[in-house]
């Protein structure tokens, strides 16, 4: 099992830091669901999706990330 970040709109993988793949062999292996989300938050990436892969393609689970807001960013300062 792997845990991949999937840009929807473009449906390349996320292989690094600013470094994308066509193939999700080659994506970076995040290794755990709140590892993936922590990198689509710190790195501001839109339209994302976790990823977990199995051996099946037709296995596979897509999680969907709600894209970051202003408002979210406004709220973290101001509880800061």
């Amino acid at each position: 099992m792997r845990v991949i970040l999937r840009h929807a709109g473009i449906g390349l993988y996320c292989a690094g830091r600013k470094h994308w793949v066509g193939s999700r062999d080659s994506a970076l292996d995040l290794e755990t669901i709140e590892r993936a989300t922590e990198l689509s938050r710190d790195e501001s990436f839109g339209d994302m999706a976790i990823v977990v892969t199995y051996d099946d393609p037709c296995r596979d689970l897509v999680f969907p990330l709600p894209r970051k807001r202003e408002a979210d960013d406004e709220s973290v300062r101001d509880a800061a």
